[in-house]
């Protein structure tokens, strides 16, 4: 539904306030500026090719990533929101298995992502979610769930740097000046500690 009116609305993804040309919105309220409306993906086919861009980028940066134990999918805000996470864009469940001396095994994982973001921004969450499970493949777990989310959201932004992207710029704005002490911070602290020992020493465990 296109909504006509003076009134300034902010968008969902790329958080500008002052257009005021036209607004796409969604029926479960999410309103979107008229550059991310035309970039969105609804449908599987656009969806796996974003999907197999971020993973060429992974192997690009050397990360060790096993292929073809990762589904991913579209779902509807309800549905993520049914899934008990309100406002996450994106969402990875790892399987694992047990042996008998109690050591993990990843098994495999299903990423859903929310229909109707535009690329850039599902080039990052991917991104993210994809960070997950490589943990996950990896076994490897930090001190905290915040360390954790840092690691991946630092992931998302060197994969969404070498996007070409036309709304990037916005995505990576957005991202770095987030005040969240979670997605925010950590993703900050992160980045500084990756610029100060490089890339080999930071990802020595994945690659």
């Amino acid at each position: 539904m296109w909504l006509n009116s003076h009134t300034l609305y902010p968008c969902y993804y790329c958080h500008h306030q002052y257009f005021k040309e036209d607004t796409l919105s969604y029926a479960d309220g999410r309103m979107l500026c008229k550059d991310c409306a035309k970039h969105i993906i609804v449908t599987t086919a656009n969806l796996q090719l974003v999907a197999e861009w971020v993973l060429k980028q992974i192997d690009v940066l050397g990360l060790r990533f096993m292929r073809g134990y990762t589904h991913v999918s579209l779902i509807s805000k309800e549905k993520m929101k049914s899934l008990g996470f309100d406002h996450a864009e994106g969402l990875a469940t790892n399987t694992v298995s047990t042996n008998m001396f109690f050591k993990n095994h990843h098994l495999h994982a299903q990423i859903n992502v929310v229909y109707g973001m535009p690329t850039a921004n599902l080039v990052w969450v991917l991104s993210h979610e994809i960070g997950h499970v490589l943990l996950s493949q990896h076994q490897y777990q930090f001190n905290t769930m915040a360390e954790e989310e840092g690691f991946c959201q630092l992931i998302a932004l060197l994969i969404s740097q070498r996007s070409q992207n036309p709304l990037m710029p916005r995505v990576l704005h957005k991202e770095l000046s987030n005040p969240d002490p979670i997605y925010g911070d950590e993703l900050r602290k992160a980045y500084a500690t990756y610029q100060q020992q490089g890339f080999s020493q930071y990802f020595q465990k994945f690659i």
